[in-house]
C-alpha cells in the first residue's frame, strides 16, 4: 500500500512541476491592446488552475506568427490563440494541436465572400480576370487566405499590386491589400476596386449602409471563427481540465463578462465534427498556398 501511495505521490507531483507556469499566445503588434484584453482570462484561469499545479499564467504577445511557431516548439508558450488559418499554419509548423473553438460575437463558424456592386457584369469568379479585387492583410483567414484559395482555384493568375492604381497584366488578377476590412468595403463603395473580401459580418454592415447595391459573387468553405492551439507536450491531464474551465465560462454571469473582454468571446467549445474532419480541409487549402509560395 506505501508503494502504491508513493507512486501516486510522484506522479501527481511530476505533473504539477512541470506546470507551474501557463503561458497564453498571442500575435499581434499592439502588445498593450492584447494584454489587456487576455488580463481577465488569465486571471480567471490562474484563480481556477491553482489546485492543479499552476502557480502563474503569464500572456505572451508576440510581433510574427513564425516567432509564436518557435515559442510553442520551445513550450515557451503553452496555449495559443488566432483565426483559423493562421493557428492552423502554426500549429503544422510547431507540431501542436487545435484544441478548441472559440466563438466570437455569437458566431462559431463562418466564411469569406468576395462581394461586387449589384450592377456589375461580374458574374462568376472567372470573370474577375484583369480586374482589382481587395483583400485585407496577408494574415487573414475571411479577407485574404479564403478568398485567395478560390480565385486560385478558379485557374485564375494573381499579382500582388503596390497600390490600387497600379497598372497589371489583362490577363491576372490584381489583388491589393486595403490593411483594414472596413478599409476594404469602402475602397468598394467607392469605386476603387472591382470586387472586394470580406466576412458576412463585413458584408451585413455594407448592405445596412447600402440596401441591395452589393452581392455576393463567391462563397469560401466554412471555418472556424477563432481557434485555440495547445503546444506538445502539454500534460493530457492538466490539458483537458484547462479545456472545461474555458468551457464552464459561459455558464456565469462573471465567466460571460470575462469573455467579452477576450476579443468579444462568447462561448468556447470542442469541434462539432472533430479536429480532423474540420482541419483536413484547412490543411489541404494551406499546402496549396505553399506550393505556390503565396502564404
Amino acid at each position: 500500500m506505501r508503494a502504491i501511495i508513493l507512486s501516486l505521490f510522484f506522479a501527481i507531483t511530476g505533473v504539477l512541476a512541470q506546470a507551474e507556469t501557463l503561458t497564453l499566445g498571442s500575435v499581434n503588434d499592439n502588445v498593450r491592446k492584447h494584454l489587456d484584453r487576455f488580463a481577465p482570462l488569465a486571471a480567471y484561469l490562474e484563480r481556477e488552475l491553482v489546485d492543479h499545479g499552476i502557480t502563474e499564467v503569464e500572456i505572451s504577445v508576440l510581433p510574427t506568427s513564425q516567432d509564436m511557431v518557435e515559442a510553442l516548439s520551445t513550450d515557451r508558450v503553452d496555449l495559443f490563440f488566432d483565426s483559423p488559418l493562421v493557428a492552423a499554419r502554426v500549429a503544422r509548423e510547431a507540431g501542436a494541436e487545435p484544441f478548441l473553438r472559440r466563438w466570437k460575437r455569437g458566431v462559431g463558424s463562418y466564411h469569406s465572400l468576395i462581394i461586387v456592386p449589384t450592377d456589375s457584369p461580374l458574374q462568376s469568379i472567372e470573370d474577375l480576370v484583369g480586374r482589382r479585387i481587395g483583400f485585407q492583410d496577408p494574415d487573414s483567414t475571411s479577407g485574404f487566405l479564403l478568398p485567395l484559395d478560390m480565385v486560385l482555384q478558379a485557374g485564375l493568375d494573381v499579382i500582388e499590386l503596390p497600390n490600387r492604381e497600379a497598372d497589371f497584366s489583362s490577363s491576372s488578377l490584381g489583388y491589393v491589400f486595403t490593411q483594414d476590412d472596413k478599409n476594404t468595403v469602402l475602397w468598394l463603395a467607392k469605386g476603387w476596386i472591382d470586387a472586394a473580401a470580406t466576412d458576412p459580418r463585413g458584408f451585413a454592415m455594407l448592405e445596412k449602409a447600402r440596401p441591395g447595391q452589393y452581392r455576393a459573387l463567391a462563397q469560401s468553405m466554412e471555418v472556424p471563427r477563432q481557434v485555440v492551439i495547445a503546444r506538445k507536450g502539454l500534460s493530457p491531464e492538466l490539458a483537458e481540465i484547462i479545456k472545461q474551465k474555458l468551457i464552464a465560462l459561459e455558464g456565469s454571469d462573471e465567466g460571460k463578462k470575462i469573455m467579452k473582454k477576450f476579443h468579444k468571446t462568447t462561448r468556447f467549445d470542442e469541434f462539432p465534427d472533430g479536429v480532423e474532419a474540420t482541419f483536413a480541409p484547412i490543411y489541404a487549402l494551406l499546402s496549396r498556398l505553399d506550393v505556390l509560395r503565396l502564404y
